[in-house]
């Protein structure tokens, strides 16, 4: 899409692994956030995630959350996260990926600092289960505490029921998020990150849902200054 081709200009691909074969890449995945180790629980989830949840087949990775008990925690899904293969600093970073929808489901596409510091944290894309609705946020400190920048944004397409394209320009002064290539929010000021990050994907569970939910996702394109 010509918007698209705007967005990337000047940029170049440096980050595009394929999900191929039936086993992840674990030189590129981690499949828990760094300060985990046997898996770890996510704030405001009720879910415990392990390795096993994560899956590839016919060139899609599958987060699979299932109502199975684990460490106390009602159901156990799956998260990726390029923590240790790959951190970038603007740049514009795109995924195609179909959502699980359904109550109680939160899948999220989402950046963090390689500091380990919160925040900031910048929210590609999050999803209650609508599967007409999404959410996008940059979270930021201030002296007071956190503050944040949240939209809602309601889309036309069914995002259960084919793969869309959820994607984030980053620069020194702004963040433009896309859906399908249009630009659906942006911000610009003083709160923009100036710091490495790393790209994490994960399908959380919030609430009471059926047995079995997926988040699948085809491809994670990242495009950096090519200096």
């Amino acid at each position: 899409m010509i918007r698209t081709a705007l967005a990337i200009s000047g940029l170049v691909l440096a980050f595009h692994p394929a999900f191929g074969g039936h086993k992840l890449d674990t030189d590129k995945w981690a499949t828990c956030f760094p300060w985990g180790t046997r898996g770890c629980s996510q704030e405001l989830a009720i879910n415990w995630y392990l390795p096993s949840a994560v899956k590839v087949s016919d060139g899609v990775l599958h987060l699979t959350a299932t109502k199975q008990p684990a460490h106390g925690y009602p159901y156990t899904s799956g998260m990726v996260t390029t923590y240790k293969s790959f951190t970038f600093k603007y740049g514009y970073i795109s995924v195609n990926a179909k959502l699980p929808g359904g109550q109680g489901t939160w899948p999220a596409l989402w950046l963090l600092p390689t500091s380990q510091g919160w925040p900031p944290e910048v929210d590609i894309m999050e999803n209650h289960g609508d599967p007409h609705q999404i959410s996008t946020t940059l979270h930021w400190a201030t002296h007071l505490g956190p503050a944040q920048a949240q939209k809602t944004e309601t889309v036309a397409p069914n995002l259960t029921t084919s793969y869309n394209t959820y994607a984030l320009k980053w620069t020194s002064s702004s963040m433009t998020w896309y859906l399908n290539g249009k630009a659906i929010d942006s911000y610009t000021g003083p709160n923009v990150p100036h710091v490495p990050m790393y790209f994490l994907a994960d399908l959380a569970i919030d609430g009471p849902t059926r047995s079995t939910s997926t988040l699948a996702i085809k491809s994670v394109r990242i495009y950096t200054d090519k200096r």
